[in-house]
Order: structure tokens, then sequence, then C-alpha cells
């Protein structure tokens, strides 16, 4: 579970309990959603009769993914009962047992009350965050005389089970609120109790961004530590090179042969062992904005300037933050001994030449201990040429491959005989543990025990790991298609089309029809199967490794129009979307991928979005306009033309639209904006603004060879700072 996330999963029984569902989700949960936006946290709801017509279907078919949800939504629970005790299995399938043993002693029970055993009543730690609501008896008497039936047990020996239920929840000690009146009700009544819970786990205090970016590092990093298989020799190359003075060290390998857990496990175990040690993490890839080389040098030098109190100004510009990395490199390394470890640089985005690691001084000081990891590409060909050393992860030898099976099935209570492991072990392709951990994934969800082998030597005739994802994507169609036909396509092409993942509430949005949200019950199964597949950054559902990526390209988006119906279709999402931090990372995104400059010319041309992009990134916005120029005849000229030709109506833009085009060459609009800003500030009396002006307007008149104003600009600038 994410450390800034709530994912609370409802619980109620299934005919009585629409209109209550239906409160919670449409009027309640996005108010919910809401403060968590605004405190940075993840809001998920989970309940899985949402939206299904069928009660064996939401009942019976799904227990064993109720019970997994439950799991992964712990602590946060919301149960909510009526007059009913609800549907009762005629039986528990004997593996769903032999997984959850408790189950034994309650098969006479109702899917309700599992769900509340499971959740709530075997785990006194949730105490805290679940709550229980019991509907008023009462409000069967307003409703329709034909419909009361539905609202009520007609059987007394599940009358007499719904009463010991319910006194079990009251002599728990856990949060009841007795006799809601009606749906409205218990909506304000959950409003109540989840925004105090939001509250007090995430206060409304600004969070400093430094600790947001290093818990999802931290996280990453742990998550790489369960069944991890590592040779000793890897681990004493990388302690030689901490306690040496050579320069960084390169971790190579073919992808999925698990550097990056190498590099986890072995820095976690070094920051353990070495506490008066600064150790840096910083996993490319790891987070939505993780493979941007200005973001991550600047969260360097942030944990650099907060740990070693180094004070010196973060830049802004590309040239100034290259040049102040080295320098804060330099200083660390006078303060103690600094391990700065940089994993998968293959991920970088490709801008400002951040993957020829223009960024990265081609000498390191002495105390700074620097260990990188790539896969081949522009990175490892300049590491290449400075000649620094390499470790090479080499594939799984028989005996490793044999010991992760092992382990790895353990973990889910689940074992192979040593025929089949053998065969496993000994496939050539299983030598890549991502491979055989994709395959494993495969085989413990796989049902039929009879075929079994036939499924193994299906999986082991991969070519490659592409082919595996492919067949895998093929298995996700036929056991979770039969409720939503197409979901796997539509949903792994979305995520692929997106810029850096999407939240569930996104993906249920643009996967459901007529304006109603994809009912939780059909996505919630294909999820937690593809859970080693798909990983979550910061709320952010995306592919866990590039080679599911090329697998749903290959086997979904093969045309560039495939692909820009795509991004099309998350551009037309975002464009609906209030201005927020999202829409302004994904709409401008997705139009550019789409090619659709007109679109993008206009989104731009809008100067609320322009304000708010600019803010958030000016230099995307300018890579933007320099897309738009190249590809079409639109320019950026004609599209603030209101601006330059009435400044004074615009003075919220003004300012911005200045720079944009003095940093991209238009020196002549730039100009004229920047005498207008000048004329503003000696109105309002701004010293400061007018400063910046008076410097902004000479740098231009000096480009346009006019010394000789450029000098009487910057005198008058610096009469104003005396």
């Amino acid at each position: 579970m994410d450390q800034r996330s709530i994912r609370v999963f409802v619980s109620s029984t299934f005919r009585d309990m629409q209109a209550e569902r239906e409160e919670l989700v449409k009027r309640i949960f996005p108010q919910l959603r809401k403060l968590c936006e605004s405190q940075y946290v993840s809001w998920t709801d989970v309940d899985l009769r949402w939206g299904i017509t069928d009660e064996e279907k939401a009942e019976g078919k799904v227990l064993p993914i109720c019970l997994e949800e439950i799991k992964r939504c712990r602590p946060y629970f919301i149960g909510i009962l009526g007059e009913r005790y609800g549907w009762v299995p005629d039986s528990i399938p004997q593996e769903l047992i032999e997984q959850e043993l408790w189950l034994k002693e309650h098969l006479e029970k109702s899917v309700t009350e599992l769900e509340i055993i499971h959740g709530v009543l075997k785990d006194p730690k949730m105490a805290d965050h679940a709550f229980f609501y019991f509907r008023d008896p009462a409000y069967i008497n307003s409703l329709p005389k034909n419909l009361q039936k539905e609202f009520q047990e007609s059987e007394e020996g599940k009358k007499q089970k719904l009463l010991e239920l319910k006194k079990k929840i009251r002599d728990s000690g856990l949060p009841v609120r007795e006799n809601y009146s009606n749906p409205q009700e218990l909506g304000q009544l959950v409003l109540k109790d989840m925004t105090d819970v939001i509250n007090k786990l995430f206060p409304e205090v600004e969070i400093d961004p430094l600790d947001r970016l290093a818990m999802e590092h931290e996280a990453f990093a742990q998550s790489r530590t369960r069944v991890y298989i590592g040779r000793q020799e890897y681990f004493d190359k990388l302690d030689a090179h901490v306690k040496s003075d050579s320069q960084p060290l390169v971790v190579i390998g073919e992808s999925g042969s698990g550097k990056s857990a190498l590099l986890a496990n072995w820095a976690l175990k070094y920051r353990e062992n070495h506490p008066n040690d600064l150790v840096i993490m910083h996993f490319i890839g790891s987070s939505p904005y993780s493979t941007n080389w200005r973001a991550m040098l600047r969260r360097i030098m942030g944990e650099l300037s907060r740990k070693l109190e180094i004070e010196m100004e973060i830049p802004d510009k590309p040239d100034e933050l290259r040049l102040a990395f080295a320098n804060f490199l330099n200083m660390a390394s006078v303060k103690g001994r600094l391990v700065l470890i940089i994993d998968a640089l293959n991920q970088l985005e490709d801008r400002d030449g951040a993957p020829d690691l223009v960024w990265l001084p081609p000498v390191i000081p002495k105390n700074v201990r620097m260990i990188l990891s790539s896969l081949p590409g522009r990175p490892l060909n300049e590491l290449n040429k400075r000649g620094w050393e390499t470790l090479e992860i080499k594939p799984l030898d028989d005996d490793e491959r044999k010991e992760l099976i092992t382990k790895y099935l353990k973990q889910y209570t689940k074992s192979l005989n040593k025929d089949r492991i053998r065969q496993i072990a000994s496939a050539e392709q299983t030598a890549n543990p991502l491979f055989l951990r994709a395959l494993l994934d495969e085989l413990r969800v796989f049902g039929s025990h009879e075929r079994l082998d036939e499924r193994i030597s299906y999986y082991l005739s991969a070519k490659d790991i592409p082919d595996l994802y492919e067949r895998i994507l093929s298995r996700y169609e036929e056991d979770y298609e039969r409720d939503r036909k197409g979901l796997v396509k539509d949903a792994m092409s979305l995520i692929w089309a997106s810029r850096r993942g999407l939240s569930e509430v996104e993906l249920m949005d643009l996967l459901g029809k007529d304006g109603e949200p994809l009912q939780r019950a059909y996505w919630s199964p294909l999820y937690l199967a593809s859970d080693q597949s798909l990983v979550s950054r910061s709320g952010l559902i995306g592919f866990f490794h590039d080679y599911l990526r090329s697998a749903v390209e290959r086997k979904y988006l093969k045309t560039e129009d495939d692909k820009r119906k795509e991004h099309s279709l998350l551009a037309d999402y975002f464009a609906k979307q209030k201005l927020n931090a999202r829409r302004i990372d994904e709409q401008p995104w997705q139009l550019a991928q789409a090619k659709e400059w007109k679109r993008l010319y206009d989104l731009l041309s809008d100067l609320p979005f322009f304000n708010s992009a600019w803010e958030a990134d000016e230099f995307e916005v300018k890579a933007y306009w320099s897309q738009i120029e190249n590809n079409s005849s639109f320019h950026k000229v004609e599209a603030y033309k209101m601006v330059i030709g009435s400044p004074e109506k615009y003075l919220n833009y003004v300012e911005s639209i200045a720079k944009l085009f003095y940093e991209t060459g238009n020196m002549e609009q730039a100009s004229s904006l920047g005498k207008s800003q000048i004329e503003y500030y000696l109105k309002t009396g701004n010293k400061q603004g007018l400063s910046a002006s008076l410097g902004n307007q000479a740098n231009i008149l000096h480009l346009q060879g006019d010394l000789d104003g450029a000098m009487a600009l910057h005198k008058e600038e610096e009469m104003l700072c005396r």
C-alpha cells in the first residue's frame, strides 16, 4: 500500500443496499477523493457489488477476489447492514479454504459476514479505521409494499445469524452508527467519519516535496526485497567499490536480469550497516517524474542541501543546473561519504541531451561513491567512453532458478514437484529473473492441476519476454472479459498511452460507458491478477516493466493510427477535467503524441491554461511550441496577438508570455511586452518588478545590437538597486 494512500473496502448486503451504494459512489466518495487530493493522498474505494444486478454473480463468484481486496484495503473498511443477512454460498472452493484456514469455522456464513470477519473482527488493529452503519429497521415501512420483502429476511435462521453478527460487531468496540434513517443520512455519516480519518492521518500541513519523493524511492526499493536471489560476489563488488576511491561503478546486464533488485537490496543493507554515511537512491521510472533529468538533479541537490547543510541555490535553467550539480557533489565530498545510486539511466526522458549524460560531471569527487545502472543505448555508450568500471549481472544458473521457483511460490503457499521444477529451471528463457517470475505468477493462479504440464509447456515455448507477456495478455482476455468485452485491450492500451500512468478513478471513468464509470467488480479481478505486472506509482497505475509495454504495443497497437487514437482518447478525457496538475501534465502531451497540432495550439492559446502550464514547467511549454511550429503553420505570435496588442488588459499574462518570446528568439514581441511591463511597474511603484523588467529589456537590446540602449537600461537598473 502506498504510504499516502487510502483504499477503503465497502461491504454490504446486496439487494437492499443499492441506494446506499449509489449515494456513496456518486456523492460522498467524490468529496472524499477531492479532500485527499488537496492533501496529496490517493483515494480509492472498492465496492465489488456496485453496478452489478445479479446477486449470485456479485457474491458467489467473487469471494476470493473479495478476500484479496480486503487485504489490500486494510486497515480501511466500511460495513453497512440493514435487515438482511445476505447470500450464503452453497460451498466454498477447497483451494480457497486451504489458503484461508479460518474459513473452515465459517462455512455456513453469508459472504457479507465472511467479509466482516476477514476484514475486521479477526484483526483488532482495524479499530481506528473501520466503521459500521446499521440502518433503522423502520426504514422498511417507508418503502412500497412490493419491495419490502427484498429488504428483510424471511428465514428465521438467517434472522438469528444477523442478530448475532450485529451483536459481535457491537461487542467488538468498533465504531457503530446505529439507526441511520435513509441513504442520505448514511452518506453524511460516512463523509464525517472518513473526513476525520483523513485529517487525522494526513493533517493539512504542507508536505516537503523532498519527503514525498524520498518515500516513493524508498517504497520502490522495499518492493524489490521480496524473494531476492542474488550472488554474494555482487554484494562484495559493491562493498569494495564504496571503500575505494575509484570513479563510478556501472551495473550492466540484460533487461529483467535484476539490476534494480540488486541495487535496492544492497543499498538498504549498506545503509543499515553504515548509519553515518548518506545514501541517496534514485530509481528512474519508479515515480511519475523520476525520468525527468532536471527533476532528478533538483531532488538529489535538495537532499544534499538539507542533509549536509549545503547552502547553495538550486537553479532552474539547464546549463546552470548542470554546473550547480557538479558544485554540490564537490561540496558534499568534504562533508563525509556520500553513496549515490542512480538506477536505469536508459529510462531518462530524451530532453536537453539527458540520455547523453551531459548533466553528469566527467570526474566525480573521491568521497562521492556513485553507482549507476543502464541498459544498452546512449547512456551506456557515454559511460563506456568514460571508461568507468562495470559490474555485469549474469543470468541465473540452474541452482538459482530452482531456489527462486521454490521461494517465490512458497510465499503464496504454492509448490511444484521436482520434475516440474527441473523442467522450468532447465529452460533457457528462465535464466532471466523477470521471465521466471512472470511464468511463476501465471502458474500460481492456474486452476486446473490436470492441465498444469500443458500450461508450463505453453509458456516455456515463448521465444522471449514480450512473447510471454502476449500470452499472459491472452490469458487475461480469456478469464476477465466475460462481463466486459475488450476490457484487457482497452485497459492496457490506455495505460500504454498515458504519460505517467493513470489513477484507478481515471481508468474506471475511461473504461465505463454512457457517462458512468466501469463497475468495480469487472475491474478488480483483472487488476488483482496483474498485480505483478502493473505498479502504482504515487497512485498512478503503470507497467512494472517495459517488456509489458512492448507486448501491449505489439498485440493491440500495431499501427501508428492505433497509437494516435489512444492518445486522442486520453486528450479528450483530460480536456473535460478541471484545470489541475493532472490535466496540465497529460493533455498537451497527449495532443503532441497524437500530432493534433491545431488542438495543441488552441490549448496553449488559452491564457489560463498557458499560465498554469508555464508555472508548472516553462521548459516543457517551450518544447510544445517548438513541436507545433516545426510540424504546422501555427505560430505563438498569432496565438498571443491580443496580449501583444493590448497588454494592459492582460497584466496577469504579460510577464510569462514576454519571457516565452524572449527565450524562443521572438525579440520584437518580447521587446514590445517588455516596454509595457516597464510602464506598468513605473505606474505602480513596484521597484522589484521594474528592476527585473529593465534588466530583461537591456538584454533584448543587447541581442539586437543596441549596446548604448542596453547600457542605459542597465544603469537605471543599477540605480534602483542602490
